[in-house]
């Protein structure tokens, strides 16, 4: 009986290593389109709507990144998958840390794109304000800002109608899991135990990443035993979406050494 509570899609051949996709804040599983295609062919990719994100119910007993992960637990479990590599983005890649640390034995090999293991007192009070802005206007009113900070502006010049296809995730988020993500990410404290981290990581940061800056994967980076670091030139926030094709290719790769070492891409 499938009794794994948060949305999900699998894609990709049967009996393929196993893959799943994590998302940002405030947007869902089809952030990821553009690395499907791709990831697909050598892969069997689990794509997950996090709670109170895209088709996934707000869930009010999970507020902490651990739990978070033992949703995506139960949606492996339900699927039938014993080990797996997480790619996690922003948010997605703090729940993938989380996973690691919860189901070492589950954990082949992660991706931790443009996130961060610690969240301190300054930024903590920064996402209350963020927050309480939301309460009092609506997330619609916050897309503008949360754009600004994602994409650099000369990408989002170039790329209106994607940056309409991720306002538009935005705004369908609901506030109640739009809140609750932020407790989970203001409560983030993984850095002292990434030592203990003992998969292939691959900590994947953007040149011009204002909300996840390049220092705060190195730092990552360096506390992770097995860690490669990739820094995307020129990107922001969201590099699957600005740069898909240098993201999907690099991470790609990745995961085929880990999962596949004795094949080449």
């Amino acid at each position: 009986m499938n009794t794994a509570r948060l949305f999900h899609r699998v894609h990709g051949p049967d009996g393929a290593p196993v893959v799943v996709l994590l998302h940002p804040l405030a947007t869902h599983s089809d952030l990821w389109l553009a690395q499907l295609p791709a990831w697909t062919t050598r892969f069997r990719v689990v794509c997950v709507d996090l709670p109170g994100h895209g088709r996934s119910p707000v869930l009010p007993e999970v507020t902490t990144l651990s739990q978070y992960a033992g949703e995506v637990r139960q949606v492996l479990d339900a699927i039938g998958v014993d080990r797996t590599a997480l790619v996690g983005l922003s948010l997605g890649g703090m729940v993938a840390q989380a996973f690691a640390l919860d189901w070492p034995e589950r954990t082949r090999a992660l991706v931790l794109a443009h996130t961060s293991a610690r969240t301190e007192p300054a930024v903590r009070d920064l996402w209350s304000t963020r927050l309480q802005q939301a309460a009092g206007e609506g997330l619609a009113a916050q897309v503008p800002a949360i754009l600004g900070r994602w994409f650099p502006a000369g990408f989002a010049a170039s790329a209106p109608m994607t940056l309409q296809w991720v306002a538009a995730q935005i705004e369908s988020t609901p506030f109640a899991g739009y809140a609750a993500a932020i407790g989970a990410i203001q409560r983030l404290d993984h850095l002292d135990q990434l030592h203990r981290i003992t998969a292939p990581t691959l900590v994947v940061a953007g040149e011009l990443d204002a909300a996840a800056p390049p220092a705060l994967a190195r730092l990552m980076a360096d506390r992770l035993p097995t860690a490669t670091l990739n820094t995307l030139p020129g990107t922001g926030h969201i590099g699957n979406v600005q740069q898909a094709l240098a993201f999907t290719e690099t991470v790609g790769a990745f995961l085929v050494q880990s999962l596949e070492p004795t094949a080449s891409p």
